[in-house]
């Protein structure tokens, strides 16, 4: 006997043994829709929100970079840092004293340093050398602190070898010094390794009057002049400390120091020298302070200056 029916009956959903439904042909899954992109407009709005950001965060920098203070030391020049420097020489002569004879020194820049290991750099300096009571060095430097800006925040260490400074006189420009000799003190202001840059100045050329004055010395100490520097800096009271370097050569060791310079420039207005030596002398005259170094092979180095 034939069945005329198929199986499973098509009118009998469910008569399956397992009420499945039953499916003939290929099974897929639901049919997902690409996502929309969006309309030109709402594009155009994306680009303007982006640009605007992008120039509000390229403002933010330039003003950080004009105003904020620098974060490490190589975000200034040595340019940028100069006026730094002259800042804190002055700031040095002031506080030395007026029972101290001291001088300052020019420019002096050191190209060659690593800023980072690809790239160089250059270092500026300035010394200020200061002359007191051979037993006062140590002294000195602690007047010196108590007597620099609070800001610098200065600090002084004595110990058995060495009596050392430290002060810092802002973005990253440090003072270091301490005791050399008896009575001697240099104090060196530096800027650290820095993007090389012009200084935006120069240095001030000896008058007619100054090469005169270092002429005379250097004869009558029994020498010959060789050359002669002016170094300036502003002080924070006003005005100028201004020193006059003449630089020569002697044979043989000469007059004593004190009996040629005494007369050229005056008596010694606080009493007798700061420093009496066969090799070192210095001591405030009636319009300046006078330092005479006389070094190995019959070097001269006189200093004249004019303080604050």
């Amino acid at each position: 006997m034939a069945w005329a029916t198929a199986w499973p009956p098509p009118d009998r959903p469910g008569s399956h043994p397992l009420g499945a439904a039953w499916h003939h042909g290929r099974v897929t899954g639901p049919v997902v829709a690409p996502p929309r992109t969006p309309s030109g407009r709402r594009g155009r709005w994306l680009l303007v929100v982006a640009v605007a950001w992008a120039v509000a965060l390229g403002f933010l920098a330039y003003l950080s970079v004009r105003n904020d203070p620098p974060t490490v030391r190589d975000q200034r020049t040595t340019g940028e840092a100069r006026p730094l420097v002259d800042r804190a020489v002055g700031e040095l002569a002031i506080a030395a004293g007026s029972d101290a004879v001291l001088s300052i020194a020019g420019y002096e820049v050191t190209t060659g340093c690593r800023i980072t290991p690809i790239r160089s750099g250059e270092t500026l300096e300035r010394d200020v050398t200061i002359y007191t009571g051979q037993t006062d060095g140590p002294a000195l430097l602690d007047r010196i602190a108590d007597r620099l800006p609070r800001s610098y925040g200065a600090t002084v260490r004595h110990g058995q070898e060495h009596d050392t400074l430290r002060a810092d006189a802002g973005e990253f420009v440090a003072i270091r010094g301490g005791v050399t000799a008896p009575g001697v003190v240099i104090v060196t202001v530096g800027t650290g390794c820095r993007p090389p840059a012009p200084l935006g100045v120069e240095a001030p050329a000896p008058t007619d009057e100054d090469r005169r004055i270092a002429d005379r010395m250097l004869v009558a100490l029994g020498g010959t002049l060789d050359g002669v520097r002016v170094a300036e800096a502003p002080c924070p009271t006003g005005g100028t400390v201004r020193t006059v370097i003449a630089s020569g050569s002697r044979s043989g060791a000469g007059k004593p120091l004190g009996e040629v310079l005494v007369p050229i420039f005056g008596s010694a207005q606080a009493g007798p020298p700061l420093v009496d030596t066969t090799d070192r002398y210095a001591y405030r005259g009636d319009e300046a302070m006078v330092a005479v170094d006389a070094g190995a092979e019959g070097a001269l180095d006189t200093t004249l200056t004019t303080p604050c």
